[in-house]
């Protein structure tokens, strides 16, 4: 019987090939669900001293929602061999999230598939960034919908993060930025606009529904970095 996983078997070898090339010692991911992500990921791992896989899920064994039987994606792990290796945080990301970057944790993998409001996203990745080491990869899920596509092209326009690939069914423009492009494709005001505004996500290497972000370098912003003079 097909496990109902939104992680199908495309993004999953993604995700296997970015920790291949990463070779983490410790890795993140926020939404746990059916673990069929976290196989994947903890496949990859090459097991030594402080190999961990964190995941956090506050509904792994009481999901309100119904989404999955309880405990399944620990008992996926359990049975694939990566019991061991798997540390479960049962509380929501802008709790837990924190509380790590607190203990100083360092990561060099995560993967984001949590709450998908813009919001919750951005929360993820702003904790992620300050624990994620410089060289690592940040993976977010569905960022074909809008409210993660607007976390992707921040990312992509205003941190220290390049693109690393993307898989999947790619963002359908909204009917605004069509309008806008056509609008403004051959006038002069399109050198005036942020690049945010002027690049779409094909340009940005976003175009996915899986996209991944290496980091080049911590953040170095200055408070007044979007002040326009």
């Amino acid at each position: 019987m097909p496990i109902p996983s939104g992680i199908s078997n495309e993004k999953g070898q993604f995700l296997h090939e970015l920790v291949c090339q990463l070779d983490p010692t410790i890795s993140l991911e926020v939404g746990l669900a059916y673990g069929i992500s976290a196989v994947y990921i903890c496949a990859a791992l090459q097991i030594r001293l402080g190999t961990r896989h964190i995941a956090i899920d506050p509904y792994q064994y009481r999901d309100p929602y119904g989404r999955a039987p309880e405990g399944a994606g620990i008992e996926n792990l359990q049975q694939a061999g990566f019991g061991e290796i798997v540390e479960l945080i049962e509380k929501p990301s802008y709790q837990a999230l924190p509380a790590l970057e607190a203990d100083g944790t360092q990561i060099d993998f995560a993967f984001i598939d949590g709450w998908h409001t813009f919001d919750f996203t951005l929360v993820d990745f702003f904790y992620i960034d300050r624990m994620l080491r410089v060289g690592g990869i940040v993976a977010l899920d569905d960022a074909n919908w809008p409210s993660v596509q607007k976390v992707c092209r921040f990312v992509a326009t205003n941190c220290a993060y390049s693109a690393a690939g993307a898989v999947g069914a790619p963002a359908t423009p909204t009917w605004q930025r069509r309008l806008a492009e056509r609008c403004l494709a051959a006038t002069p005001l399109r050198k005036c606009l942020r690049p945010e505004a002027r690049r779409g996500p094909e340009a940005l290497g976003t175009n996915g529904q899986c996209v991944a972000f290496r980091k080049q370098s911590d953040d170095r912003r200055i408070w007044d970095h979007f002040i326009e003079f």
